[in-house]
């Protein structure tokens, strides 16, 4: 079974993310997450660590944030120097015609996925990665 080292979780609700870890906590191909409150967090964690060990192999990204959206961190993830080869789920609580579309036409993005996290949808990402 595929197993996936390294995942960052760009998420602003606690409760999303309490969801989101125990989901990841539970399936066994998942292993270690790192979180962060919204997207200026994490481009700029990657800005800083682009180091290959320090990349995550799945990127876990939520569309409304405060401070940088997920469209923001995705503006500034692909301009970055770091392997374009990380997968980008949107996982988001929006249901808007347009940002599944867009998601859709996104180079980066892999898969558009509705909030809560579970083992299905986690399957559904190790068949999209």
């Amino acid at each position: 079974m595929k197993s996936v080292k390294s995942i960052f979780v760009v998420e602003d609700d606690p409760i999303s993310s309490f969801v989101i870890k125990l989901a990841l906590d539970q399936h066994p191909s998942f292993l270690e997450s790192m979180e962060f409150k919204n997207g200026k967090d994490a481009a700029e964690f990657l800005a800083d660590n682009s180091q290959v060990h320090d990349l995550p192999e799945l990127i876990l990204l939520d569309i409304n944030m405060p401070v940088l959206d997920g469209w923001g961190f995705l503006e500034n993830f692909s301009t970055m120097s770091v392997s374009k080869n990380i997968p980008v789920i949107m996982l988001t609580s929006s249901v808007n015609p347009e940002d599944i579309e867009k998601a859709k036409s996104h180079d980066l993005v892999r898969g558009f996925l509705s909030k809560p996290l579970n083992k299905e949808k986690l399957d559904e990402i190790l068949s999209l990665i």
